[in-house]
Order: structure tokens, then sequence, then C-alpha cells
């Protein structure tokens, strides 16, 4: 198991804690700029980003990388980080503290390991294959709650008029009206709430890899479950994703496989 790679993932996500609060209590409104489909980036993305890419080719140099604010870096390894700095970068721009930074790491399909630093409340959750899930020093699992009335699902629709498309779908067929719902805006604390028992499943679409590798392992070793909307185990290229505690895992898919 890679240990120099999954401390090094630690290790940046704790500065990332650090340095994304400092610039979030003094984060100018004037900083924000908006990409494809009005999705918010600020300076402080950018900087993360460099950070994050800067110590992984110092101590990786035949690895790949690919984030959400810059080109993919390939060099002639098989091994790819999935790095997204700052992810919930709405939040962080309008003053909610909703926000996190998701890092993981592939080889030809398979996750390794994954780091999610969330500032707001100085957690730092990790994994690795086969090695279970935690939360700073304690191991987590997922929550064993059997039902859809008083299940905590957490959503997100995207971006995209066709991730927003799904959810219209879903609210307006009335698909699922019990249980409890939040919109958090960010998958590293979506994930990182299924997968120590704080929520139930969540829902997400027109998803990216680097916003949800680091958190699908993470879900799997706490004992969780990952698929897309169809019902098939996740994988990188996928758009859709339910992630839930396994047990209601079944009964979250009847809500969503016809909304691919």
């Amino acid at each position: 198991m890679p240990k120099k790679e999954l401390k090094t993932a630690i290790k940046i996500t704790k500065h990332l804690n650090k340095l994304l609060l400092k610039r979030f209590g003094n984060f100018n409104v004037n900083d924000i700029q908006h990409k494809k489909h009005r999705e918010v980036v600020t300076s402080v993305d950018l900087e993360s980003n460099k950070y994050i890419t800067g110590i992984l080719l110092k101590n990786f140099p035949d690895q790949d990388i690919i984030s959400e604010e810059a080109k993919k870096i390939d060099n002639p390894g098989t091994k790819t980080w999935y790095i997204d700095p700052l992810d919930g970068t709405t939040n962080f721009a309008y003053g909610s503290t909703e926000f996190s930074t998701c890092i993981g790491l592939e080889n030809k399909g398979e996750i390794l390991l994954g780091a999610i630093g969330v500032p707001a409340r100085n957690k730092i959750y990790w994994c690795q294959k086969d090695g279970g899930a935690w939360c700073d020093k304690k191991k987590i699992k997922v929550s064993a709650r059997n039902n859809l009335r008083d299940a905590m699902f957490l959503l997100c629709p995207g971006h995209s008029p066709k991730g927003k498309d799904r959810f219209e779908k879903y609210f307006g067929g009335g698909k699922n009206m019990s249980g409890h719902w939040r919109f958090f805006g960010s998958a590293g604390i979506e994930l990182s709430s299924v997968a120590d028992g704080r929520a139930d499943a969540c829902i997400l679409s027109d998803i990216h890899p680097w916003d949800v590798v680091a958190g699908i392992l993470l879900v799997r070793e706490a004992g969780g479950r990952v698929t897309n909307f169809a019902g098939d185990e996740w994988k990188i290229g996928d758009e859709t994703l339910v992630a839930s505690n396994g047990v209601i895992h079944e009964k979250v898919l009847g809500l969503t496989r016809d909304l691919e």
C-alpha cells in the first residue's frame, strides 16, 4: 500500500485546512469569477491548486495529476491523482463554511487512497484500499438506518442544465417526499457525511472524478456502497452517483434509475 502517497495527501489536506480558513476570513467578493454554467472560481482555488500540484510533482514526478482548476499533467506513470483544492467554491465565496479539499489516487481504474479536509470542522477524513475509513485517528463507519422515511439525504444537481434536469424530474415526479433533505454543494462534505454516519445517502449529478474519487473510497471503506444512478458500481467517467450506507441502497436506486 502506498504509505508515502497517503502521508503526503494527509499532509496536504492539513495545510489546506489552515490556508482555506485564513483566506475565508479575508475573502473579497470582488475576487469572484465564473466558468462554464456560471460555476464560481476564485484566486483561492488557483492558489490552492498550485500548492497541491507542486507538492505532488516534487514527491511523485512520474504520476499524472487531474484537477478542476488546471490542464491534465500527463506523466509516464500509471497512477493518477484527482484533486479538487476547494470543493464548494460557491459556498466559500458567499460566506458559507461548507467547503472542503479532496485528494484521491487511482491506478488503472482502482482507487488506492483518499483524503478529504474539512476546514470549518478542522477534520481530516482519510482512507486507503482495504484499510478502513478514518476521521483523524478515529475509525468511522456508515449508519445502520434501514428506511427512507427517517433517512438523511444529501443532494446536489450540479451546474449543467442536464444535471439540473435530472433533479427537476426527481422532485417533479414526487419520487421521495419522505426523509430529510439537505443541499451542501460540496461532494467532499456530502460523501464524508455518509461515511461517518451523519447522513444515510447522497445523490449527486453532473459530477467529475476530482469531486468524488476520494469520497467514494471513503464510503466503501466505511462499509457503504457507491454506484451510478442505474445501479452499476461507480467508475471514472460516470456523471451520476448514489452513495449510501448500503442498507437502503436498492431503495434509493428505485428513485434514480430512470433519471439517467
